[in-house]
């Protein structure tokens, strides 16, 4: 029998209120049908029984659930498949609470733990009689049977659902939680203890691996690595196995990082708009932690085109509630460029003087009762040449009047301006491709701790204090060249984003693009990883690759419905710059994956 199912289990006091259910009772089993498991494949006289352990779990994970307890359920996973489930338990002790971690390996069954007490990290109690009794190894497996995955078990988690409400309201009904708690229990029992006949209905649980009672360790090596950290977690908060790489998404955390700025109606209408179901990076969320808790507002974002740069300004923009703002750095970028630029002056100034125009022939024939039309007055002394200068005279002096004030070019603050004026985040992009040395000096001003910058005006504009500049650029594109040392010192983070590898572009896509057959989407994904690592190997430069590439090409497959054809015109046309090399890409990597699918 399994050390956590062994019969001192079944002889610990249950909690309340199931202990005064059962000694009214007079049992700590029934019969009863609604009470047993489809699982439950006893031949004869079935029956469930309470236990101690599950009883305790189960009240332990509702608590989590609801709030109530300091503690944490998570997945760990690899190429959409759940290689640990993660939990952490801060069980209350004499002198305060430790955290009981531990993580689960369904496809080995394996279950390891640490315990945290403090700074000290001590190996999992040994379970047994005068010992541990093993109730976070069964609150894990409660917990893999309520989230999605192929652990997820429908009768079990129906019952819970039932059982949390009950304990949510204070029992209202005892004997409906105990019938519940009954089903709970013989569900998990049966689950685990006879996982090799259930087959995938089955938990798999190796057993003999805490035989001795003493439960494998979670090395501090590992713990410090990371190797267990969930990337998604599903209840509660991690406080030992951070989730660093979670990606939650914008609907979940808009609640979280809403600043709640009051907006005129044309700044709402700048905060973007992007579909809720986007996932937050946790680059992004690093940026939105500083900005709420400290006085961080300048930061650096450098990667690959298609990483991801500018959409996660956006989503910062549109979390913190703030009016996005963008200026695009080019090769003729200057120091006024960045401040204002002139545009042609396509309006009129109101209040011009307008004098009537006499036609060509009273002109000719008659000019002095031309210049009566215009002045108003007949001059019965002036000759007609006289009349004629004068009529020259007066639109000459007209032109001049409303002429004098307007401009064909007038000035117009940069976007980096206007939105240091009022909350914004401003997006400066590419800046590494200007070719004027210290250019973006200018900008020092306004991304030091004064916040200032002097206009070409003589204003002085001063940063507000809730705008946040991103500074968004590519390095190791031609073309690009390194920031200058005082710029770079004023970053106040940097982020270096990684090429997305082939399951982020899968995962990301399908957002957005709808393609049934996931296992195609991965080998176009695995050939533009491949066409990048070519690329970098035989020093290729002067073209792109990446996810927008990929992106491309899942669209024009759609359409085109030609996997090499979409391929040649999208991936392989942007990987390189000459003729031979993108011949080479297109023969050597691409036909080869994909002749069988085009047969076919």
């Amino acid at each position: 029998m399994m050390k956590i199912f062994e019969n001192w289990t079944f002889t610990r006091i249950l909690p309340e209120p199931f202990a005064g259910v059962a000694a009214n009772r007079g049992k700590k089993d029934t019969t009863e049908a609604s009470c047993l498991s489809v699982h439950n494949h006893m031949s004869r006289m079935k029956r469930a029984t309470l236990h101690a352990s599950t009883l305790k779990a189960l009240l332990a994970v509702s608590a989590i659930i609801r709030g109530d307890q300091e503690g944490a359920f998570g997945v760990q996973t690899v190429s959409g498949t759940v290689k640990w489930y993660c939990m952490e338990y801060a069980k209350p002790v004499a002198a305060g609470s430790e955290i009981r971690i531990g993580v689960y390996h369904p496809q080995d069954g394996k279950w390891k733990g640490i315990v945290k007490n403090g700074t000290t990290l001590a190996a999992y109690p040994q379970i047994g009689e005068r010992g541990a009794s093993g109730r976070e190894i069964i609150m894990m497996f409660i917990f893999a049977s309520l989230a999605e995955g192929s652990l997820h078990d429908d009768e079990f988690s129906k019952a819970f659902l039932l059982l949390n409400d009950e304990i949510k309201n204070g029992y209202p009904d005892a004997d409906k939680a105990t019938d519940l708690a009954f089903l709970c229990c013989d569900n998990l029992y049966r689950r685990i203890v006879n996982s090799a006949s259930l087959g995938e209905s089955g938990i798999l649980f190796d057993g003999d691996s805490i035989a001795s009672g003493n439960v494998p360790l979670i090395l501090t090596s590992q713990l410090a690595d990371g190797d267990y950290n969930p990337t998604e977690t599903i209840y509660g908060k991690f406080q030992v196995l951070e989730c660093k790489d979670c990606e939650r998404t914008i609907a979940e955390l808009k609640e979280q990082y809403d600043r709640k700025f009051e907006l005129t109606d044309e700044e709402k209408n700048l905060v973007p708009k992007l579909p809720e179901k986007y996932n937050v990076s946790a680059e992004a969320q690093e940026i939105m932690d500083a900005v709420i808790n400290s006085p961080m507002r300048v930061f650096l974002s450098v990667g690959e085109a298609g990483t991801g740069k500018t959409t996660n300004a956006k989503i910062i923009a549109q979390l913190l509630g703030l009016p996005y703002y963008a200026f695009t750095c080019s090769e003729g970028t200057d120091e006024v460029d960045l401040v204002s630029s002139m545009v042609p002056n396509t309006g009129e100034r109101p209040g011009k003087i307008q004098i009537p125009m006499p036609t060509y022939q009273d002109l000719i024939m008659d000019p002095v009762s031309a210049l009566a039309q215009i002045c108003g007055l007949y001059d019965n002394e002036i000759s007609e040449e006289g009349a004629f200068r004068k009529i020259l005279t007066m639109f000459y002096q007209n032109g001049f009047e409303n002429g004098k004030d307007d401009k064909k070019f007038v000035m117009v603050e940069s976007p980096i301006v206007t939105g240091c004026r009022r909350p914004s985040l401003v997006e400066i992009q590419e800046p590494s491709v200007i070719t004027k040395p210290g250019t973006l000096v200018k900008l020092n001003g306004l991304l030091d701790e004064g916040a200032t910058i002097t206009l070409t005006s003589g204003e002085v504009v001063k940063r507000h204090p809730d705008t946040v500049i991103l500074i968004t650029t590519n390095m190791g594109y031609k073309g690009c060249r390194g920031f200058n040392e005082s710029v770079l010192s004023r970053m106040r983070m940097v982020h270096y984003l990684e090429p997305l590898n082939a399951e982020a572009m899968v995962a990301r896509v399908k957002k957005k693009v709808k393609f049934d057959d996931e296992t195609f989407l991965k080998k176009m994904a695995d050939i533009v990883c491949e066409v990048q690592k070519h690329c970098n190997t035989e020093m290729i430069t002067g073209g792109v690759c990446g996810y927008r590439e990929y992106e491309d090409w899942v669209w024009a497959y759609l359409i085109q419905k030609d996997i090499l054809k979409a391929a040649k015109c999208t991936l392989v046309a942007k990987a390189a710059p000459e003729p031979e090399e993108r011949e080479e890409i297109y023969k050597k990597l691409v036909i080869p994956a994909f002749t069988e699918a085009q047969a076919a």
